[in-house]
């Protein structure tokens, strides 16, 4: 193995034990959010995100792996920085982590989206209280592969980085299957979301979804108690 072929694989292992790291602050938030917080129907991406958000920025661990989480962190790229499109057109994406080695900065970047199985009431934010709109499936699972997957594959997100869906009414299989017909309905079946084991503790709602010579990795978190 040539010297450079070495620290390749070294740089890859200090990135893939990084990721994995991240993962796993992000499964331990979601399991006290469950526990300790009514994560419902009612609830928007961003107080979901801010609830796991406010769990690493406290978390032990996150000190001693010194990892770093900031929220809805704006990506920035040349067609911005040489003033072609306004800075205020920054997409941004729901977590970055980050901490810095002898010789780089890492960073890992993650995109939440909320996900039901089924069409669900919800309170109404406006109007008077007790008003509810029915929440559809459909569009969500639809907006998970277009905002979520595509930006991925367009690289308007980072590509290291994973997805994860907060799902709020049903089964995670069920939506899992939802999500692969709606990709069946785009004529992207060899896309489809399968079972993969990222050898995270006591958690197994791990997935990968392979378009081309890209792969994303997906997490599903369950809010429910079914």
């Amino acid at each position: 193995m040539s010297r450079k072929t070495l620290n390749k694989t070294i740089v890859n292992s200090f990135n893939d034990e990084f990721e994995w790291r991240c993962m796993s602050l992000l499964i331990e938030s979601c399991v006290c959010a469950k526990f300790n917080y009514n994560i419902n129907i009612d609830c928007e991406e961003e107080y979901i995100s801010a609830v796991l958000l406010d769990y690493i920025d406290k978390c032990p661990q996150a000190a001693e792996w010194q990892i770093d989480i900031a929220p809805e962190y704006r990506i920035y790229k040349d067609e911005i920085l040489k003033r072609k499109k306004s800075a205020k057109s920054a997409p941004r994406i729901d977590f970055r982590f980050s901490r810095w080695t002898e010789s780089a900065k890492l960073s890992y970047f993650v995109e939440a989206k909320n996900l039901i199985e089924t069409d669900t009431p919800k309170e109404e934010k406006k109007g008077k209280k007790g008003n509810t709109i029915t929440i559809s499936a459909d569009n969500l699972h639809k907006r998970y592969i277009r905002t979520g997957i595509d930006n991925y594959l367009s690289e308007k997100y980072p590509a290291n980085g994973c997805l994860v869906g907060y799902i709020l009414q049903g089964k995670t299989e069920n939506i899992i299957n939802r999500l692969n017909r709606c990709l069946y309905d785009f004529n992207r079946s060899a896309e489809i979301l399968q079972k993969q084991s990222f050898n995270l503790k006591d958690f197994d709602e791990c997935y990968t979804s392979t378009h081309g010579d890209v792969s994303i990795e997906h997490l599903m978190f369950n809010f429910t108690f079914n």
